[in-house]
């Protein structure tokens, strides 16, 4: 081959070689239904609907036929050869991965998908050295033969599992500690590439911090950052990104877990209803609280508001107990809620009651300014304070 051919890329070079062995219609007929063009490939049907309006079997033969020929050929293919070795170095990987990389690394003029290259390397007499395989939504490229130490289905579930799990619990999490979560639980073999690929597959994939590797994904159900923000901004209306994530850090089941705040400032920009004004995340639309709120959560609520958004520990006992809510429960939530605010000498307010939006400042709870007649009860006059519903 000329030094142009060899430094053809490679959908140049496949678009070569099928129009040598059958020009015109015949060979982009080929390179549609075969993937040469680097996306993918298409069906009988739709490639020949695309070129002229041919018929599934009619398309059929004519890519039979130039199949065989191209197999009597053998035409040399630099290009192909040096895509394949990429792709023995790499796999096991996502096929957008290396999709990407195959472009990167200038074989491709543009991210190109490995399906193209399994039937490059079948009509060419190539051995292909991988195949396509599913796992759950992400379409991977695995070694074949396959790698008996490595058990790629494996692997990548045990990534995507440990993704959303971190996510639920903590409401972002980080490239690399996915990855040694996963090689430490299941000793499966992966590598912070490996990861980011798989995770960034997912349709709600979003990165937080893509220069250290924070991310998150949207659907995950349960999310505990999403569900304590959404609580705080339904008294407050707006709280300051500090006083966020204290009340975030409150409850023990979030230590060691609770994300840096700039990472929270992220995430909460991102979540539907939410801005972030400079270091103030704010609740465009707050939710009522009776939708987010637990029901000993609701009742402290209430009670603090009642009380100006300040209150001892035995006025909030005595009310909460006439409502119907346990000790413990109180005790509990006094100690853990994000809503709470600990002020010491056991009192307690309400987490952005001084924001300048919050409780009894005419933000979420406010309004009107009060007056003599609009005054909220105190704890102790519980021929006034109305219980919430049990829930």
């Amino acid at each position: 081959a000329s030094v142009g051919e060899s430094d053809r890329r490679l959908e140049a070079e496949l678009l070569a070689i099928a129009e040598r062995a059958g020009p015109g219609r015949t060979a982009r007929l080929a390179v549609r239904h075969w993937g040469w063009d680097g996306l993918g490939g298409a069906t009988l049907e739709t490639t020949g609907h695309e070129l002229g309006g041919l018929t599934r079997e009619r398309v059929r033969q004519i890519c039979a036929r130039l199949s065989r020929r191209l197999g009597e050929a053998s035409p040399p293919a630099a290009a192909l050869d040096r895509a394949l070795a990429l792709v023995a170095r790499t796999v096991p990987a996502t096929t957008q991965g290396l999709a990407r990389r195959l472009a990167d690394e200038r074989i491709s003029e543009r991210p190109f998908h490995p399906n193209g290259l399994l039937t490059a390397a079948a009509v060419l007499g190539r051995e292909p050295g991988f195949r396509l395989i599913g796992v759950r939504d992400v379409r991977m490229a695995a070694p074949d033969p396959p790698d008996p130490s490595v058990d790629v289905r494996a692997a990548v579930a045990a990534v995507l599992d440990a993704a959303r799990a971190v996510v639920r619990r903590a409401g972002a999490a980080r490239v690399d500690e996915i990855t040694g979560q996963v090689g430490a639980e299941s000793a499966a073999w992966v590598d912070d590439g490996l990861v980011t690929d798989v995770v960034s597959q997912s349709a709600d994939f979003t990165w937080l911090e893509h220069e250290t590797g924070w991310f998150s994904l949207s659907s995950v159900a349960r999310n505990a950052v999403a569900s304590r923000v959404a609580k705080i901004l339904s008294v407050s209306g707006s709280v300051s990104l500090s006083d966020l994530h204290e009340g975030i850090c409150r409850d023990e089941r979030m230590r060691g877990f609770a994300v840096p705040e700039r990472i929270l400032a992220e995430l909460c920009a991102r979540l539907p209803g939410v801005s972030v004004r400079e270091d103030v995340v704010v609740a465009d639309a707050p939710p009522p609280p009776e939708e987010v709120l637990e029901r000993t959560e609701l009742t402290l609520v209430r009670a603090l508001q009642a009380a100006g958004g300040e209150a001892s520990r035995s006025d909030l006992e005595r009310v909460c107990i006439a409502a119907g809510v346990t000790r413990s429960s109180i005790n509990n939530r006094l100690a853990y809620s994000p809503l709470i605010v600990d002020l010491g000498q056991r009192r307690y307010g309400l987490r952005g009651a001084g924001s300048g939006e919050g409780v009894g400042q005419g933000g979420a709870w406010g309004g009107a300014e009060a007056t003599p007649e609009s005054t909220p009860p105190r704890p102790d006059d519980l021929a006034t304070f109305r219980p919430p519903p049990r829930r």
